[in-house]
């Protein structure tokens, strides 16, 4: 059973979603280190979300559409600010001459914890998939109770994410430290990480449900 569970929480953290995606656009504009740090605070918004589910909390939100839309557009909003703020800074790359070197402004450690703490929250899929997936293995007629076992478990998936995330981190780092040494460079780089949020922020966008229940 935590065979099948391990097997399909990779699998899920393998499929591209918005996190992948903006942790992918940080390595590429920023770097390894400030790629991971966003890793970090998206892991510890997905863990809030189980926490949630464990304590009950969750089927407030399933049970209110309207909240869970808002907190949807909130994010969506939210990246396309992220998205609109690189496009800014590859403009600026683009504008200088020579070889000057482009450094593009950076949020600051925390700052990217809590950037990727309210990305992950306001993604009500999230939560979503944790109810459906994490019932399924937990197992009655055990010391354990079942919100216990939740909790458990959602750790086990956030826990495992690290393993999935660094490498693609690593790789574009590499790439970027390839590329990098010019401010043309730099801003193509940058551009690349704005469209890339920029197509995550659309896609959140569409998947908001307003029709009335």
């Amino acid at each position: 059973m935590l065979t099948t569970y391990i097997i399909g929480c990779v699998a899920l953290i393998i499929k591209p979603g918005p996190d992948l995606t903006c942790t992918l656009a940080t390595a590429l504009a920023d770097g390894k280190a400030r790629a991971s740090t966003l890793m970090a605070g998206l892991v510890l918004g997905c863990w809030l979300w189980v926490l949630l589910l464990s304590a009950g909390v969750a089927s407030f939100f399933t049970a209110h559409p309207a909240v869970m839309a808002a907190i949807q557009i909130a994010g969506a909003a939210y990246i396309g600010y992220l998205a609109f703020g690189a496009f800014k800074e590859a403009w600026t790359g683009f504008r200088l001459r020579g070889e000057d070197a482009f450094v593009p402004a950076a949020a600051k450690g925390w700052r990217l914890v809590r950037r990727g703490v309210f990305m992950s929250m306001s993604n009500p899929l999230t939560i979503l998939f944790f109810l459906a997936f994490l019932p399924n293995f937990t197992q009655k007629g055990t010391a354990l109770p079942p919100a216990v076992q939740v909790l458990l478990l959602g750790t086990l998936f956030c826990a495992l994410v690290p393993f999935i995330y660094f490498p693609v981190i690593l790789a574009a780092d590499f790439f970027r430290s390839r590329l990098l040494g010019s401010a043309r460079s730099a801003a193509w780089l940058k551009l690349a990480s704005a469209v890339m949020l920029a197509a995550v922020a659309a896609i959140l966008a569409f998947q908001v449900d307003l029709r009335p229940r």
